[in-house]
């Protein structure tokens, strides 16, 4: 496949979103930006955006539209995730070189529960214990990396085509 209808309906969203808010719809499709959202969220048992049965826990996510972005943002961080797409994202959202983007963590923790637990009861209902968060690696991307750099033999044909900036 060439591309999963959660990632049309996300594509869609950050479209509808940069025009006019969680609110905004294209002319010929139902869905607002913000139901868009809710129906991939539907689809594995999440609440809505904004949270809670009618997604009024936090409102601010569905009127600011920054707020609403970031939901964006993060939704097609856990949607697509391990599918190649992050990289390409903060590079056209312009935040590859901002922090938290830079910096790569790992989730560690300890389990309260035997091996014994997991034969007759359901993993999610297991404790933890000791949950931290470790960086890994603080990614040095620069400007730069918002160009890709072209092949030196394709910038020697013609004096007036130039390397990308950076490179």
């Amino acid at each position: 496949p060439y591309t999963r209808l959660a990632d049309s309906y996300l594509m869609y969203a950050e479209a509808c979103a940069a025009v006019g808010g969680s609110t905004a719809k294209s002319t010929n499709f139902v869905k607002t930006a913000v139901e868009a959202i809710n129906t991939l969220r539907q689809r594995v048992g999440a609440d809505p955006v904004g949270g809670g049965p009618t997604g009024d826990l936090n409102p601010s996510l569905r009127t600011d539209p920054h707020k609403f972005m970031d939901e964006i943002r993060r939704e097609r961080a856990v949607e697509l995730s391990f599918e190649g797409f992050r990289f390409n994202d903060l590079q056209r959202w312009l935040l590859l070189t901002e922090a938290p983007y830079t910096v790569k963590t790992s989730q560690e923790f300890d389990r309260v529960e035997s091996d014994d637990y997991y034969k007759t009861n359901d993993p999610k209902n297991a404790r933890i214990a000791n949950f931290r968060e470790k960086v890994v690696l603080t990614r040095l991307f620069g400007t730069k990396h918002y160009w890709f750099p072209l092949k030196i033999k394709d910038t020697s044909m013609y004096p007036q085509f130039g390397q990308n900036p950076g490179w």
